[in-house]
């Protein structure tokens, strides 16, 4: 592929933590290479692919957060969602903590969703692959840029390491 193709693709992604940069057009290519065996899957099991897969990294990203904000501040139960091992499928109704807690959204598909504006609440969206890779971009983990028409020059990007928060455009 030359140079030029590269620049057509959609989907542009780094990967920091693997030292990888690359492009595809479509989103599932980028999660085989976060997702081993990705593309293998039946697309009945991608969705749970996807929820495994944030749940393994949540906990890393969380303890990069709480390093990086501190925590002081925390209250007894916000500090409990920082430090359990697996992802916490309940939180304070409303996140008061200046730090960003991070969420896997498929643990709140039975219960109560926190307000999405109840505080610094950074959501692992496993819903589809291009809404993965959107969070995944939000919470830090990659960079992500996506061309609205992949034969014009109007990407948008998303934050890379450490832009918790940040939103990558539609």
């Amino acid at each position: 592929m030359t140079e030029p193709d590269i620049w057509r693709q959609r989907y542009r992604m780094v990967y920091a933590a693997a030292g990888r940069h690359l492009t595809a057009d479509e989103p599932e290519l980028l999660l085989n290479e976060l997702i081993d065996g990705y593309l293998d899957l039946p697309e009945h099991l991608r969705h749970r692919a996807r929820i495994q897969h944030a749940e393994r990294i949540r906990g890393r990203l969380q303890q990069r957060v709480l390093a990086a904000f501190g925590p002081s501040g925390l209250a007894p139960d916000e500090l409990r969602a920082f430090l359990q091992e697996a992802a916490p499928t309940r939180v304070p109704a409303s996140w008061s903590a200046a730090v960003p807690v991070i969420l896997v959204d498929a643990h709140f598909a039975d219960g109560p969703l926190p307000s999405r504006s109840a505080g610094r609440i950074v959501w692992l969206d496993t819903t589809n692959d291009d809404e993965y890779l959107r969070s995944l971009a939000i919470a830090g983990e990659i960079f992500l840029m996506i061309r609205q028409d992949p034969t014009a020059g109007d990407a948008i990007g998303g934050p890379g390491p450490g832009a918790i928060g940040s939103a990558v455009g539609a």
